[in-house]
């Protein structure tokens, strides 16, 4: 029955909103580039510009040539003796501007997540029964979908790593080695889904203990037809 099979969907489940989320990474990223600007400004033309040229003049032309564009791949190191009211001033402004460079260097966009295990048991599985497999990644209001062979050239392309996939562990995958890849590099199969209704349910253990949980019920999703066509069915 396996080997008849047009294609293999892995489906993961998301509590977000997708749109939202960009709309809200887009916002922080604005305004903290925004903060970026303002500090490097005070530091390079501000009244601390003369001691940050004295003490720290390689930091000085770094800042001196940043723009808003570059502000991600700077990476600040400096050590200052706050021996006096100014430097403990400029040690302060430029702790401001690390952290606000460090929010840059978050990864800002949802992900699609494969962990390191998972891959070589679903190529094995690939070779075995010679059928396609995907991810579809579902959110409450997008779903998009990848190919295995999509997920593999990109996570072997050493110039796309922190641009537009990550290697991470984290608790909620029980720190397991997990490739964490942009939504946005998938095709976005769903545009619309409605809301599912939602109650609270409860559960009556054997013991006498009680569960409460939510319960959904209803909900539905609109397939774009042409990516599922041209992705799935018509895949060689």
């Amino acid at each position: 029955m396996v080997r008849k099979a047009i294609a293999a969907i892995e489906v993961r489940s998301s509590s977000f909103l997708a749109g939202q989320y960009a709309k809200f990474m887009e916002q922080r990223s604005a305004s903290t580039i925004s903060e970026c600007e303002r500090l490097r400004k005070e530091l390079v033309t501000g009244t601390l510009s003369t001691l940050l040229m004295e003490k720290r003049p390689e930091l000085f032309k770094m800042l001196e040539s940043a723009t808003t564009e570059t502000f991600r791949e700077l990476n600040i190191k400096f050590r200052l003796k706050t021996s006096t009211e100014e430097l403990t001033q400029l040690s302060e402004f430029l702790k401001q501007l690390k952290e606000q460079i460090k929010i840059l260097h978050k990864r800002d966009y949802l992900s699609i997540t494969p962990k390191l295990e998972d891959i070589a048991l679903v190529n094995r599985w690939i070779q075995q029964f010679n059928v396609p497999h995907y991810y579809l990644q579902v959110f409450f209001d997008k779903a998009y979908i990848i190919s295995f062979k999509d997920i593999l050239e990109i996570s072997s392309d050493s110039s796309k790593k922190d641009v537009v996939f990550s290697v991470e562990k984290d608790s909620k995958n029980q720190r397991k080695t997990t490739i964490k890849i942009n939504v946005q590099v998938g095709q976005e199969i769903m545009g619309r889904i409605d809301m599912p209704e939602h109650e609270s349910a409860m559960k009556e253990l054997d013991r006498g203990r009680l569960l409460f949980f939510v319960k959904f019920n209803g909900g539905k999703g609109y397939l774009d037809q042409d990516i599922f066509q041209r992705e799935i069915i018509n895949n060689d």
